[in-house]
């Protein structure tokens, strides 16, 4: 297993077409970006930014799928935000699907730190159909993947609390105790979201033993 540090700059970001979206989560303060499900050409993520986005533009860009504004609080606000890189070629879903998966980015002013996990043909196969979309990853890095000691530290926080949630109501018993809507109105998401954060967790975990 390996792990590849890589810098997406802002050109990269405006070569992908989601530009507009980490401008307007910019202006609005951002503070923290976590992916929540990644498709290859997309992702859902959770954004925390210090005031409310400006929505009417958010709704309005082509890359974004849905928003959903989720929580307030005292000092900032939290969206789930579902886009697609409209510049991306669909092809990388399935380069992205080798992939055991990608780190929360780190946005800074000049762009995004990403690490991708997997096997080297994966990653080199991620980073070649970008270049082939014409965006030109930096990668920093490239060494042995020192995974988490347990399991589920191979998840982000939302994957967890979807997979633990799906567990004790029942989602994984023979036959299904509850359906991914169940799961979706127990925790206040949409039923798409929950299934994304299922298959992702579920490949993640699978990863690890096959």
């Amino acid at each position: 297993m390996r792990e590849a540090e890589v810098i997406v700059s802002d050109t990269d970001l405006a070569a992908m077409g989601v530009d507009g979206l980490l401008s307007l989560a910019r202006e609005a303060g951002l503070r923290t970006v976590e992916e929540l499900a990644c498709r290859g050409n997309g992702a859902v993520l959770q954004v925390e930014v210090e005031t409310r986005i400006d929505e009417g533009r958010l709704t309005v860009l082509e890359c974004v799928d849905e928003w959903n504004h989720v929580a307030e609080r005292p000092d900032s606000h939290v969206y789930v935000i579902s886009f697609t890189a409209s510049e991306l070629p669909e092809s990388l879903e399935e380069t992205a699907a080798d992939l055991v998966g990608t780190c929360d980015p780190e946005v800074d002013d000049g762009g995004a730190t990403m690490s991708l996990v997997g096997p080297h043909d994966a990653i080199s196969g991620q980073i070649g159909e970008y270049e082939r979309a014409g965006v030109s990853p930096t990668l920093q890095r490239i060494g042995g993947y020192e995974g988490p000691e347990y399991l589920l530290d191979e998840l982000t926080a939302r994957q967890r609390e979807v997979i633990e949630t799906a567990w004790e109501m029942g989602y994984y018993e023979v036959p299904k105790e509850v359906s991914a809507d169940d799961i979706a109105a127990e925790i206040d998401l949409e039923s798409s979201t929950v299934n994304e954060h299922l298959q992702r967790a579920e490949r993640n975990l699978l990863g690890q033993f096959l």
